[in-house]
């Protein structure tokens, strides 16, 4: 029974950056809210490169809330994200939840911030439970 709860728990689908008002946390004390009405500037922004976007994941500390894999750590599941390029940047530019820091443009400019997303979108996701052959077996075995 173990095993089952421990795989089972494996396979949900975590928090997924939206941009929809469900499920928001706070932002950080002393800063003013978003407004939900307000419509994300377009940035334009220039075309991404995954491979210096590693580098990014890595070097900003991305994978120490989010895993190496997008998917493993305590921050939400960044494999499974529904966000477009503008989306993910003006997220990380002022993140809904006082656990995502703020990556300003000072930070962490537009190409840079391009680049973490083509990266990001090189992440595969996981399995679904009728692809794993183990998790079957355990089930039929019940």
């Amino acid at each position: 029974m173990k095993r089952i709860l421990l795989i089972i728990v494996l396979l949900l689908p975590g928090a997924i950056l939206a941009t929809t008002p469900q499920g928001r946390g706070q932002r950080g004390a002393g800063a003013a809210p978003a407004s939900e009405n307000a419509q994300a500037p377009n940035l334009n922004l220039p075309s991404g490169d995954a491979k210096r976007g590693e580098g990014y994941y890595l070097k900003y500390g991305c994978w120490e809330c989010h895993g190496y894999t997008g998917q493993t750590g305590n921050g939400a599941r960044l494999v499974s994200t529904v966000l477009n390029a503008n989306g993910f940047v003006n997220y990380i530019r002022g993140p809904r939840t006082n656990q995502m820091p703020l990556y300003s443009a000072k930070v962490i400019s537009d190409q840079d911030a391009a680049d973490l997303y083509a990266y990001i979108k090189t992440f595969k996701k996981p399995p679904e439970a009728k692809d794993i052959p183990l998790l079957q077996q355990i089930i039929k075995e019940k």
